[in-house]
């Protein structure tokens, strides 16, 4: 049967670190530690407290001498639009549009003080937590790259053409042949989710490797769609290196990089131009004197990285985005901080990676997000565990929409930067002014009862608090 657990210990012997692996440590630690010009932001990277991090080198114009390039983004929504019939065909509840696209709500009122904006800035969240079939960010990426594997088979055999309706591939025959077809991805929890779910709709067989920190109810609805969870007892990196080598092995089995694939990368660029046309509805101008800030929760960077490039894209100098990463987990913070990107992870330096925020708890950052958004990217800040269920309860108390508790990094934002936004010319007063978008990456799967300890635990946490 398809839902038996598998639960595989990581070879021990890895686990010890040797004189080697220790002197590698403290060298990249050093080079880290050279790299990144204040001292106390390191000092603090190290001893897992909040950090806001500025990027000198943020510069649309930087754009053209990047790896991928505007031409990859049109062909992202070309594919997407290509998709739509296909779609709505399988998730007619969910999709009846067949547009993956979520909605873009007023952040509460009294929250918008609150969280350090000044009265003259509009606040806003992109509901991505409630996007259709999957309930997450991944959606754009995840579901968008199984659509592209089966797209390319079908291509590859003859049996569809660019120009066909995409419908076809939803037939008995066409799914016949994609029935014979795999697809593997190593996840801590919502990548795992949406390229299950697609694969299951479009009746692929998926294979999900996740690791010791995704939640129980994600595997458990995996497993429900007929869709293989392989527990790995490790962290993320492991579990996405078992996948690759388990992938590997077989020739009919695409596997989804999270750490290197570009149409991951591409599927999430395509929310920029959504995005762009929710705020021209809205009447909501996007310039140098409006400007757009976008704060958004990252993990390996791959959501995060393609929303930016995009982004950065459709608004240039006029939007400035900021990614949200856990006190325990800033792998994105410390490789762009120290220009070593993938060379360096936040165990080299002594931090363990663990975080209640389980689609952040990644230890490593995606080399190809690194090269595509280092030029680009705003800056970033950490955030501590209780911050999430704190900024959850107040949420939830405004009358706002339920996310994950790793979503709410993002609110921390404002207050997390308002220091450092100071001390740079360019970047003064900007909490005071545009539009201000805070970015919901999952909740709306999310159990009743996990909702309610999330706010339950929210509270006690605010009630503590001096």
């Amino acid at each position: 049967s398809h839902s038996h657990v598998l639960i595989l210990q990581q070879n021990n012997a890895m686990a010890i670190p040797t004189d080697e692996s220790a002197a590698k440590r403290r060298k990249l630690s050093t080079d880290a530690r050279a790299a990144i010009a204040d001292d106390k932001i390191f000092e603090d990277l190290c001893a897992a407290n909040p950090v806001a991090w500025i990027n000198g080198k943020a510069n649309s114009s930087n754009l053209d001498a990047l790896p991928l390039k505007a031409k990859d983004l049109l062909e992202a929504q070309g594919r997407w639009d290509r998709f739509r019939p296909l779609l709505a065909k399988l998730f007619p509840q969910e999709a009846p549009s067949g547009r993956i696209a979520s909605e873009l709500e007023p952040l509460p009122s009294k929250l918008v003080p609150a969280l350090g904006l000044g009265p003259q800035a509009k606040a806003f969240v992109k509901c991505d937590s409630h996007l259709p079939v999957c309930a997450s960010v991944k959606a754009r990426g995840g579901l968008f790259e199984v659509f592209c594997r089966a797209e390319n088979v079908c291509l590859e055999r003859g049996l569809l053409s660019r120009e066909d309706n995409y419908e076809k591939v939803a037939t008995p025959s066409v799914r016949e042949v994609l029935s014979e077809q795999e697809v593997a991805v190593g996840s801590t929890g919502n990548l795992g989710m949406s390229v299950g779910l697609a694969a299951a709709s479009l009746g692929m067989k998926a294979t999900i490797h996740m690791s010791a920190d995704a939640k129980a109810w994600k595997k458990k609805l995996l497993r429900s769609r007929g869709v293989e969870v392989v527990e790995h007892a490790g962290l993320y990196s492991e579990a996405v290196e078992q996948g690759r080598l388990a992938a590997e092995a077989n020739p009919k089995c695409h596997f989804v990089d999270d750490e290197s694939s570009e149409l991951l990368f591409l599927g999430y660029s395509a929310a920029a131009a959504e995005l762009k046309s929710q705020l021209e509805e809205a009447n909501i101008e996007v310039s140098p004197e409006n400007p757009l800030v976008v704060y958004i929760p990252c993990g390996v960077g791959g959501a995060p990285g393609g929303i930016c490039w995009g982004l950065k894209h459709a608004f240039g100098d006029s939007v400035f985005v900021f990614f949200a990463e856990p006190t325990h987990a800033p792998c994105v913070t410390l490789g762009l901080a120290s220009g070593l990107h993938d060379k360096i992870s936040v165990q080299d330096i002594g931090l363990d990676g663990k975080t209640e925020a389980d689609g952040l708890a990644v230890g490593r950052c995606s080399e190809l997000v690194c090269k595509n958004v280092e030029s680009l990217v705003s800056g970033t800040f950490t955030v501590e565990d209780s911050e999430l269920f704190e900024n959850l309860a107040r949420l939830l108390d405004e009358g706002g929409r339920f996310m994950e508790p790793s979503c709410c990094a993002g609110l921390a934002g404002p207050r997390r930067l308002a220091a450092a936004l100071e001390e740079h010319g360019a970047l003064r007063g900007l909490l005071n002014r545009g539009t201000h978008v805070f970015w919901a990456t999952g909740g709306a799967l999310v159990p009743e009862a996990e909702r309610d300890a999330f706010y339950k635990k929210g509270k006690r946490l605010l009630a503590a608090t001096p």
